[in-house]
């Protein structure tokens, strides 16, 4: 089995895209640590993992962002023949054309999740740290998909 991050290398590549970094913090204190990473492609954040080790959590990003490109672009040519339909990029295709509104969740969720992180305390560590980040990116997610019109 690819390991997720070579497999969004791979997948990157193949769309042109440039190839992901990995901006990852730690905190939480040394018995209970909480890294967060965020998976950068440009300037754009495509998705954001956590885990109690670095390589846990860039290990989760790059699953995330890998599931957030191909729900974008679809697969890619010479890449897994599983699915069918229309969601394969064909020759001309412009990458950067954004997709469905119904496709944006996940990104609207990464978002949260990035905005959540820079608001919590720097000083506030663990357990406490984490329920912080989830709690406030559920609020940012709900507020975000509210605004774009995707639930009532």
């Amino acid at each position: 089995m690819t390991h997720p991050k070579n497999a969004l290398n791979a997948y990157c590549q193949k769309l042109g895209l440039k190839k992901p970094r990995y901006d990852t913090k730690g905190t939480g204190d040394e018995k209970d640590p909480l890294y967060i990473s965020d998976v950068v492609i440009g300037d754009e954040v495509v998705a954001t993992g956590q885990g109690p080790t670095r390589r846990e959590a860039e290990r989760v990003a790059a699953e995330l962002a890998l599931e957030a490109l191909k729900a974008r672009y679809g697969e890619v040519e010479g890449r897994s023949k599983k699915r069918s339909g229309g969601n394969r990029r064909t020759k001309g295709e412009n990458p950067a054309e954004p997709a469905p509104a119904a496709l944006l969740i996940p990104e609207l969720l990464v978002e949260a999740l990035r905005v959540a992180h820079q608001r919590v305390p720097q000083g506030l560590k663990g357990p406490e740290a984490a329920e912080q980040v989830v709690r406030l990116a559920g609020e940012i997610y709900r507020g975000l998909i509210e605004e774009a019109g995707l639930v009532t």
